[in-house]
């Protein structure tokens, strides 16, 4: 079920029209959710979510950044079973517990039959999930870098078999290389306790100027938080997780044009795509300060479907209510 909600009682007893106040404003709060599925099911499991479950989603506000599945580009790993992660975006956390009734913010006409139908068949692909992952922080910006030109001019020179580049290394590139496929990478990050806004800072402002330069596109960068009354709020939850004293957690979204493309943006590595400039030193130097923050960190590679909320029409039926008594 999306985020842990109960299902719907859409299509039962006394029709439930409803109207809307107008919107809440505030911090956002996203939910990582890990899915473990039969062998073989994500594909349809991601269907039955994008045409079944989000439409009624996205009507009460929920804005769905993407699902997808866990790839081992590097090897080994494969458990025996799918595995998959959803995120989305709530605006704050009365919003998140608000939709665990989701026919009480947009009522239970067809759309919200057709998504229950659609949870239904989605949780019979089910094996289990590790639980709801809470986030604060903010997605990627996806707008225009200004990264003005150095006047420099450079000859060509070519160097000998083995011998090392020279420097300064300004770069020309290849036509962008086709097909392959997208891949996503979850980082998690231990880091120091009390670091996140300065962790957060050197990325938006140190590194991923530079990493869209080469092609890398941010998806986000969020802090993990504990609000207790969600972790109650979880349908057959056991003892809640805990913030720990000693460290924070942080994690991170990137998209990648494949696995060799990602390769390729490693700081060993990066120079090849970027040149070695002062964005490259202002990026190589948030780097090792953000490392300096860091405990330890994991990454996972992801196969799927970036969700662009497309424009959704719904008619409203054909019914006229009056105020009950």
């Amino acid at each position: 079920m999306l985020d842990g909600a109960p299902r719907s009682a859409a299509g039962q007893g006394t029709p439930h029209p409803v109207r809307n106040d107008v919107a809440r404003l505030g911090p956002e709060l996203l939910v990582l959710r890990h899915q473990k599925l039969a062998s073989g099911s994500h594909q349809r499991y991601l269907e039955l979510s994008r045409d079944g479950v989000w439409p009624f989603w996205e009507k009460v506000g929920v804005r769905i950044v993407g699902q997808w599945k866990v790839v081992h580009p590097e090897g080994g790993g494969d458990p025996g079973y799918d595995q998959g992660y959803r995120l989305a975006r709530y605006r704050g956390l009365d919003h998140w517990l608000a939709s665990r009734e989701p026919v009480r913010l947009g009522g239970d006409g067809p759309d919200a039959e057709a998504s229950a139908a659609a949870i239904d068949a989605r949780q019979r692909l089910e094996i289990g999930s590790d639980g709801a992952i809470f986030l604060e922080g903010a997605m990627g910006p996806g707008g225009p870098y200004y990264l003005p030109a150095l006047d420099e001019r450079f000859v060509r020179v070519d160097a000998g078999g083995g011998a090392a580049a020279p420097s300064p290394r300004p770069v020309r590139n290849e036509l962008p290389r086709q097909g392959g496929g997208d891949i996503v990478t979850l980082r998690s990050f231990r880091i120091k306790k009390g670091s996140f806004d300065e962790f957060n800072r050197l990325s938006r402002e140190g590194v991923w100027p530079y990493f869209e330069k080469i092609g890398a596109r941010a998806i986000g960068q969020w802090k993990r938080v504990y609000p207790q009354v969600a972790q109650a709020a979880r349908p057959g939850a056991g003892a809640p997780d805990r913030e720990s004293p000693d460290y924070d957690e942080a994690y991170m979204m990137f998209r990648y044009a494949g696995y060799e493309h990602w390769k390729a943006t490693r700081p060993q590595e990066m120079a090849k795509l970027g040149g070695d400039g002062p964005d490259y030193r202002a990026c190589a130097e948030a780097l090792r300060r953000r490392g300096e923050l860091t405990i330890s960190s994991e990454v996972r590679f992801l196969e799927g479907y970036l969700h662009q909320s497309a424009p959704l029409y719904m008619p409203s039926l054909d019914e006229l209510y009056r105020p009950a008594e």
